[in-house]
């Protein structure tokens, strides 16, 4: 007995479309929040980093968000601070032998860590979630 059905599937090609446009749309959609998320940080940084010190707030001000692109990633560091060491945010942060530590960037990242997780999960169910609809 031959096998005379037959099978048409409507919608394909826009799916397919959808599909390879995916990709591009997470990766727009995950920088985003990581980019809201690394400017928090900074500016969680900055006030921790003042709330500790007394000055000019030179060092507080040199906190920048650069993107590193090939890594896909943000970072949170410090750019040329005026009239200062080099080294002083890692003093800082951990401490010298005449100096106690002030802990500002691992206290800033740490206390954002489940609010970025949380979202960026959302962002990306909310955004598969519109595309394949």
């Amino acid at each position: 007995m031959p096998n005379d059905s037959t099978f048409t599937q409507t919608g394909v090609a826009e799916l397919r479309r959808e599909i390879d446009t995916f990709p591009a749309a997470v990766t727009e959609t995950c920088k985003s929040v990581a980019r809201t998320w690394a400017g928090r940080v900074k500016v969680d940084a900055q006030a921790r980093l003042r709330a500790q010190t007394k000055g000019e707030g030179n060092t507080a001000a040199a906190l920048q968000v650069t993107e590193d692109a090939p890594n896909k990633q943000y970072i949170v560091g410090y750019g040329l601070i005026r009239n200062r060491p080099a080294n002083l945010p890692l003093w800082l942060e951990y401490g010298t032998v005449r100096m106690t530590a002030r802990p500002h960037m691992r206290p800033a990242a740490e206390a954002a860590r489940v609010g970025y997780a949380r979202e960026m999960d959302t962002a990306v169910v909310a955004l598969a979630q519109d595309t394949f609809r």
